[in-house]
C-alpha cells in the first residue's frame, strides 16, 4: 500500500525539464539515483518574504526525494518497483558537477527532470523553464 501511495504522489507531481549541455560525468541507463556530497540533505523553498515553505527536496546518498509538508515521495523505491516489470522503462540519467546536478528519472511514460545550481553551502536553487525557485538547507 505505501509503495501504491508513493506511486501515486510521484505521478502527481508536476515535471521540469532542462538542457543538458556541457561537459559533465554521465550516468545513465541504470536505476540508482546517486546525489553529488555537496547538495545531500532536506532543502525547503524559501517563500517571497524570506519565510521557509513545507514544500522541498532530499538528497539522500542514494535517493532524491519530494517533501510536501513532511510527506517525502522518493524515487528510488518507484525504481525498484518497476525495475523488473515487462514493458514499462525505468531509468536514471545524471549530470553532476561541483555546482551542478541534473537528474532525470524515466518510471513508464513519465520522465521527470530536475537542475539544481549551489548558491552557498546552505542554498541551491532549481532551475524551471519558468524561472528559479531558492531552497535552504535545513
Amino acid at each position: 500500500m505505501k509503495k501504491l501511495l508513493c506511486l501515486i504522489l510521484a505521478l502527481s507531481i508536476i515535471s521540469c525539464s532542462g538542457d543538458d549541455d556541457g561537459n559533465t560525468n554521465n550516468n545513465s541507463s541504470n536505476l540508482t539515483i546517486n546525489p553529488p556530497s555537496w547538495i545531500q540533505g532536506i532543502y525547503l523553498q524559501e517563500g517571497a518574504n524570506g519565510q521557509i515553505l513545507p514544500i522541498g527536496h532530499e538528497f539522500k546518498t542514494d535517493d532524491f526525494c519530494s517533501v510536501n509538508s513532511n510527506l517525502a515521495s522518493c524515487y528510488q523505491a518507484q525504481l525498484d518497483l518497476f525495475a523488473n516489470s515487462p514493458n514499462f522503462e525505468t531509468d536514471v540519467s545524471e549530470e553532476i558537477d561541483s555546482n551542478r546536478y541534473f537528474l532525470e528519472i524515466t518510471i513508464g511514460v513519465t520522465i521527470y527532470s530536475f537542475e539544481f545550481e549551489q548558491v552557498s553551502s546552505t542554498s541551491i536553487k532549481q532551475i524551471l523553464p519558468t524561472g528559479e525557485l531558492t531552497f535552504v538547507l535545513q
